[in-house]
C-alpha cells in the first residue's frame, strides 16, 4: 500500500548531494501507477475528502478562531483549551500538561492495539506583535484536520492516531522538552506541514543554540562624574564588535545574531546593567555549541577589559537540532500532494535554512515537515499573517490535512514502510 503514490523514478531530494554537485533532478509526475493501484489511492482520497467535507466549516473556524486570537510562547492557554474542546467533542482522550508545560496536550484515538501510532504535530505560538506571521494557525488546524478525516473515513484503522499540542515553537523549544522527557518515544512517525511561499517536501535546519549574556557595573552621573562608573554598556557593545570580527572565521551555515535586551535606564548616567541574547547557529549541534563558547569567551574578555562583570547562560539543554527528513514517508507525500493539485516547487534543501525544534524529534521518531505555499510572501512579515488568515490560506491547509491523512493511513497499514522509515533513520544519524 505504501507506493501506491510512490513512482519508480527517485524524485528531487532523495540524493541532497545532487544539489551541491549543482545538478537540479528533473521533477517527476505521479503518472504510470498501474490500473489497481490507481483504484485504490483514488479510494483512500475518496473516503477522506467525504470526511473533510463534512466538517470543512468548523475545521476552518478553529483555524480562523486561532489566526484571531494568537498568542505568544507557553502563554497558547486559550489555543490549547479551544483544540482540546474540539478534540474531546470528537471522540479523542486528552491528556493535558505534558512535560510540565501548561498548554501542551496529546489527544489520542485508539482501536484495538495502541500501536502503530502516529501523531500530527499542532503548533500553538504565534510571533509577538505580529501574530500567526509564521502560520501556526495552519499547521494546527491541518493536523486537527488529518487526525479528525482519518479517523472518521477509516473507523476500524487499528493503531493510535494522536495529535499533540506543542507550545513555544517560535522561542522556547516546546518539542525539545516534550522530546526530553519521552512524550514521542512511542511514536511510529510525526508529521507537520508548515504553511510558506514555496511548496517543497524536504527542507533542512540548523541547529541552534541561545546565548544570555548579563553584564554588570557601576552606576554615576554620565556628565559629571562619569570616571566613577563602570559602564555594562560600553562591555555589551564590545562584545558584538569581536563577535562581528569572529564571523569571519566561521563555516558557511554558521550563523549569529543577537539583540540587545536592556542598555541602560537614561543618557545621563552610567549604565549597571545591561544584557543580550544572542542565537548561534550551524549544520551541527557541536558546531553551533562551539561558537556559543566564543561568544561567552568574547563577553568575558570584554568585561574585563572594561571592568565589568558577566553572567553567561549558554542553553545548551534546550538546543535546537538539525532536522532529519523521512525520505520514505517524503517521497510518497510528494506524490500524494500531486494526486491533489499541490505542486511542488522543490529546491536546494541547504539554501535558506532556519531552525525549528522538530529537528530534535526527527532524531528519535522518523519525522516529516514539508511546506505549502500560501502567498508569494516571506514569513514573519504582516503579509504572511494576512494570508495565514485568508481564502486560499484555509484551502491549502485542508489540502495539508488531506495529504497528511493519505500518509497517515499509509504508514499505519504498511509495517514495511515503518521498517523502512525507521532504519533509515538510523542510517542518516551515523551520516551527520
Amino acid at each position: 500500500m505504501a507506493r501506491l503514490w510512490a513512482v519508480s523514478r527517485d524524485r528531487p531530494g532523495l540524493f541532497p548531494d545532487a544539489w551541491e554537485r549543482g545538478e537540479r533532478p528533473s521533477l517527476p509526475s505521479v503518472q504510470g501507477l498501474n490500473k489497481i493501484e490507481d483504484m485504490e489511492h483514488k479510494a483512500i482520497l475518496s473516503k477522506l475528502e467525504k470526511a473533510l467535507a463534512r466538517e470543512k466549516k468548523q475545521l476552518d473556524k478553529l483555524a480562523l478562531q486561532m489566526h484571531r486570537h494568537p498568542e505568544t510562547a507557553f502563554q497558547e492557554f486559550n489555543t490549547s483549551e479551544n483544540l482540546i474542546r474540539y478534540l474531546r467533542k470528537n471522540g479523542f482522550v486528552v491528556v493535558k500538561g505534558l512535560a510540565g508545560l501548561e498548554t501542551s496536550f496529546r489527544a489520542i484515538s485508539e482501536k484495538k492495539n495502541p500501536k502503530p501510532a502516529i501523531a500530527f504535530l499542532a503548533e500553538l505560538d504565534a510571533l509577538p506583535e505580529l501574530g500567526h506571521a509564521c502560520g501556526h494557525n495552519l499547521i494546527a488546524g491541518a493536523s486537527i484536520t488529518a487526525a479528525f478525516i482519518l479517523r472518521k473515513a477509516f473507523p476500524g484503522l487499528e493503531g493510535s492516531i494522536e495529535v499533540i499540542g506543542c507550545p513555544a515553537e517560535e522561542r522556547g523549544g516546546g518539542k525539545i522538552i516534550l522530546n526530553n522527557a519521552g512524550v514521542f518515544d512511542h511514536l511510529d512517525f510525526a508529521i507537520a506541514v508548515h504553511p510558506n511561499n514555496r511548496t517543497e517536501i524536504y527542507k533542512l535546519s540548523l541547529a541552534l543554540v541561545a546565548v544570555n549574556l548579563e553584564f554588570k557595573g557601576k552606576s554615576a552621573h554620565a556628565a559629571a562624574a562619569p570616571e566613577k562608573g563602570v559602564n555594562a554598556l560600553d562591555a555589551l557593545i564590545q562584545t558584538f564588535n569581536a563577535v562581528n570580527i569572529m564571523r569571519r572565521r566561521l563555516g558557511r551555515f554558521a550563523r549569529i545574531n543577537g539583540i540587545i535586551t536592556e542598555g541602560g535606564k537614561a543618557p545621563n548616567i552610567i549604565p549597571d546593567r545591561a544584557a543580550a541574547e544572542f542565537w548561534v547557529r550551524d549544520d551541527r549541534v557541536d558546531l553551533a555549541l562551539s561558537h556559543a563558547y566564543m561568544v561567552r569567551g568574547a563577553a568575558r574578555a570584554a568585561a574585563k577589559v572594561v571592568g565589568a562583570k558577566v553572567a553567561a547562560k549558554i542553553n545548551d539543554k534546550v538546543a535546537y537540532a538539525p532536522f532529519l527528513p523521512s525520505r520514505a514517508a517524503g517521497k510518497i507525500f510528494w506524490g500524494i500532494f500531486e494526486e491533489l493539485g499541490v505542486k511542488v516547487e522543490q529546491g536546494d534543501e541547504k539554501a535558506e535554512m532556519g531552525s525549528t525544534d522538530l529537528g530534535n524529534l526527527s532524531w528519535n521518531v522518523p519525522a516529516l515537515h514539508p511546506t505549502i505555499k500560501i502567498c508569494e510572501h516571506l514569513p514573519h512579515s504582516p503579509e504572511f499573517a494576512k494570508a495565514a488568515g485568508g481564502k486560499y490560506g484555509m484551502e491549502m491547509m485542508n489540502k495539508a490535512g488531506l495529504a497528511m491523512a493519505a500518509l497517515g493511513y499509509l504508514v499505519m497499514t504498511d509495517p514495511e514502510l515503518r521498517q523502512e522509515m525507521r532504519a533509515e533513520l538510523e542510517r542518516s544519524k551515523l551520516q551527520i
